[in-house]
């Protein structure tokens, strides 16, 4: 049973990365169609933790997502410097750049994956409540969310694709990119929605473990606010899941990696023996390293901060000093978690958010901001010493990059800010902070139009 629905989601999803790849080999793609498979709530449960599981590609979180808005924030180098990824910290990003290919393929297959779910499991009637039911279809709903809101963060206006295929190729559909605007729209959409039928909590704390939650669906959707400038949207939705008690900041940091679903987690995805995590096994010091930390990452933290020894994995060896990428080394099997959404953030999305919408420093701004360098060991100046809201801004920010490191935010969040051309460009043009379009994609499909400046 395991078997068939590995293949039943794979064909469903579109799937052609590397977890489904075997046995796609041995079964006939078209031994079975999605209408048979959405035939009772039990597949339509594994559909869903099948489209959770895409996320965990080495194409998406499992690597490349984590990876290239990295490599673009110079925090990351690889052991050859190849160009494909130097493309990315240099600003000069070719379009037919292998790895934008890898990414947005993934988003698109996961895309469909979740538009199966959403479309079909209001038709099932065996083995389904309604309660499950909004459940499922809002899980679904808060996957796609997160998945639009990394496409229009990389690409700006992309395909819009809100209907199940029989392919993830959006190539193949001759669909044409929709302004920035409308996915925006979408991503709110579905968050709101996730927000009202996902639970706050599951029944145990073993379900609950990788899977959405209303809470996580505002946490999502306060940060897709900031993103839009809806300050006062997303001050109110961070302060509503700081303040709901259902999570806190672990006061020794290592041990969000450390331990698994730390108490800050708030949106965690789980790999385990079964689906292990690609970067691991490329970005520790035992086994093929590829990916290093950069000097540059390193020389980011104050001597006194307690993130950096753990951010950094620092190794002399004969008096030479490597920097590893610290945050990821369960690998001894390969089974890093990682943490999509986790309070930390949240925090600092309130600071930035409550301060721009009141046009002020207040006191409940400086205080969110304030907790982060708490944990972190470091001392904060005074908030009068904020004199402009900017300046605030602008410190978190700084405050972020040293908190977020390899977990690919700062380069979004420096572009979003205007920050990127100040700090991370090494050719400071805003028309460099949209990836390309894959060439790939638009020699298949001449609807597709390519980002100013490629």
């Amino acid at each position: 049973m395991k078997t068939n629905i590995k293949y039943l989601f794979c064909m469903l999803a579109g799937l052609s990365l590397s977890s489904c790849d075997n046995y796609l080999d041995k079964v006939p793609i078209d031994q079975i169609g999605a209408e048979q498979f959405f035939n009772n709530g039990v597949n339509a449960q594994s559909a869903v933790t099948g489209a959770y599981r895409t996320l965990e590609s080495s194409y998406y979180y499992g690597q490349a997502f984590i990876l290239i808005p990295e490599f673009a924030a110079g925090h990351i180098r690889h052991y050859l410097s190849f160009p494909e990824f130097l493309e990315y910290t240099e600003n000069r990003i070719r379009v037919d750049n292998p790895w934008s290919l890898n990414i947005w393929t993934a988003s698109y297959t996961t895309i469909n994956a979740t538009n199966n779910i959403i479309e079909r499991v209001p038709g099932i009637e065996t083995d389904i409540t309604e309660e499950l039911r909004q459940q499922l279809i809002g899980e679904a709903k808060f996957i796609r969310a997160l998945v639009y809101f990394n496409l229009v963060r990389s690409w700006g206006d992309v395909p819009l694709v809100l209907t199940p295929t029989q392919s993830s190729e959006t190539a193949g559909l001759r669909v044409s990119r929709q302004p920035a605007a409308n996915v925006y729209a979408q991503v709110i959409a579905d968050l709101q929605d996730a927000a009202t039928s996902l639970p706050e909590a599951y029944s145990t704390p073993e379900q609950s473990k990788g899977r959405a939650t209303s809470w996580a669906a505002k946490a999502l959707l306060a940060k897709v606010y900031l993103y839009q400038e809806d300050y006062a949207q997303a001050a109110q939705l961070a302060e509503e899941v700081i303040e709901s008690g259902r999570f806190s900041l672990e006061s020794d940091y290592s041990t969000i990696w450390v331990n698994e679903n730390s108490n800050e987690a708030i949106f965690e995805l789980q790999f385990n023996e079964q689906a292990t995590n690609a970067l691991v096994g490329v970005s520790n010091p035992v086994g093929a390293t590829q990916f290093y930390a950069s000097d540059l990452a390193y020389r980011l933290f104050e001597p006194t901060d307690r993130r950096r020894n753990f951010a950094i994995n620092t190794v002399v060896d004969n008096g030479d000093t490597t920097f590893y990428i610290g945050k990821y080394r369960n690998v001894s099997p390969p089974t890093q978690n990682v943490p999509v959404l986790r309070l930390a953030e949240l925090y600092l999305i309130h600071a930035e958010a409550t301060a721009r919408a009141a046009g002020s420093v207040s006191t409940a701004a400086y205080q969110s901001y304030k907790a982060v360098r708490d944990r972190a060991g470091l001392t904060t100046p005074a908030v009068a010493t904020f004199t402009t809201v900017a300046r605030f801004v602008e410190a978190i920010q700084q405050e972020k990059r040293l908190e977020m490191i390899f977990e690919a935010e700062t380069w979004y969040d420096y572009v979003r800010t205007g920050l990127a051309q100040e700090e991370l460009m090494q050719v400071p043009n805003a028309n460099f902070y949209l990836f390309p379009i894959p060439q790939g994609e638009r020699d298949l499909n001449p609807n597709l139009t390519q980002n100013a400046g490629y």
